[in-house]
């Protein structure tokens, strides 16, 4: 009987056997050994070739960064947006402000003033006669400006940043904006009005004057959200914590603000925004004719103020109208760092 033997180590048995697999040789790719380890290698080669070869554009970055941060004068800034901080805070805690004041019983949200101004103004209600061509795509055109209104501030005040020419307008347009949203809100708070949605879809009981049924905050968007299937608007509004702040429109005063301290690309185009805005807040029932025409005074009168009474940033105000003319004509932006921000005076 012939001695047993094993059989011969193929490629399929030689895979199953652990000894073979653990010593066997690098599977060989025309004529080159290809490793994991060596793949690894060479991607971390290759990183480092990289790393050294921006490494200079990096440091010059991040000193670039560095100087630039550190010579931004803080306290003028803070002191310029401090009006705007007042806002926020009273906007943020408005229904629980007027709760500890004792307000929320005193004055209830005035729901005939408004109209009655309308018709003495303009002898109609304009956004009722806007809602009458309601249209898919109306309704779009409408909703730009009141997307683009929630991050304009922080978008102009890029604009005003990012470029030494314009840097000096920053200081004006922080503490502009501040005063009208903080006069704005703080007749809201002691004043509240109601928007024309409100006045138009309200059911009140006739014995107790209790609301029985009203249309939702997003107004005139609720048939955008149904279109889109998104409730985009109502997700805004329905957060909201100031629910009767027709009058003043901030939305209409944002780019009014924008238009009397530094508007960019031109003054026909801010000038073009104010009016877009004004009318899609009509047409949106949002607001009404008369809570445009205060959003635009209020602006006025508050640019007023800074430069015939007093600002502590009255010459930026004066520089920033003077500029607009000559922008293109301007002296070259300094090099230096720290000349970058100019000082209030």
């Amino acid at each position: 009987m012939p001695p047993h033997t094993c059989p011969p180590m193929t490629a399929q048995t030689a895979g199953r056997d652990p000894a073979f697999v653990k010593h066997r040789e690098p599977e060989v790719y025309g004529g080159k050994f290809v490793t994991w380890d060596r793949f690894s290698q060479s991607i971390r080669e290759a990183v480092e070739v990289y790393i050294k070869s921006k490494k200079v554009l990096i440091q010059e970055l991040v000193q670039y960064a560095t100087e630039t941060v550190s010579c931004v004068p803080i306290k003028p800034l803070l002191a310029a947006f401090l009006p705007f901080l007042c806002y926020l805070v009273v906007f943020r805690y408005y229904q629980f402000f007027r709760d500890v004041t004792g307000l929320s019983q005193l004055s209830k949200p005035n729901v005939d003033i408004l109209p009655w101004l309308e018709r003495k103004i303009f002898h109609c209600l304009p956004h009722q006669v806007l809602a009458q061509y309601a249209h898919p795509l109306l309704d779009f055109v409408a909703a730009v400006p009141y997307l683009i209104h929630f991050p304009l501030p922080v978008l102009f005040f890029l604009y005003l940043a990012f470029s030494p020419r314009r840097r000096h307008g920053v200081y004006a347009f922080l503490w502009c904006a501040g005063w009208v949203n903080l006069s704005a809100v703080l007749i809201q708070f002691l004043f509240p009005t109601a928007p024309p949605w409100f006045t138009d879809s309200a059911v009140f009981d006739q014995e107790d004057g209790h609301l029985i049924s009203v249309s939702p905050n997003e107004a005139g968007f609720e048939r955008l959200d149904a279109v889109m299937g998104w409730n985009i608007f109502h997700s805004i509004y329905s957060k909201s914590p100031v629910k009767y702040g027709a009058f003043p429109s901030l939305h209409v005063a944002w780019p009014m603000i924008i238009l009397v301290c530094r508007p960019w690309v031109s003054e026909k185009f801010a000038a073009a925004h104010v009016i877009w805005i004004a009318w899609a807040a009509l047409y949106s029932n949002h607001h009404y004719g008369v809570d445009a025409m205060a959003g635009i005074l209020l602006v006025l009168l508050v640019n007023y103020m800074m430069t015939r009474v007093w600002s502590p940033f009255r010459h930026h105000v004066i520089t920033a109208n003077v500029s607009l003319v000559g922008e293109k004509t301007s002296s070259t932006p300094c090099k230096s760092a720290c000349t970058r921000w100019p000082l209030p005076v």
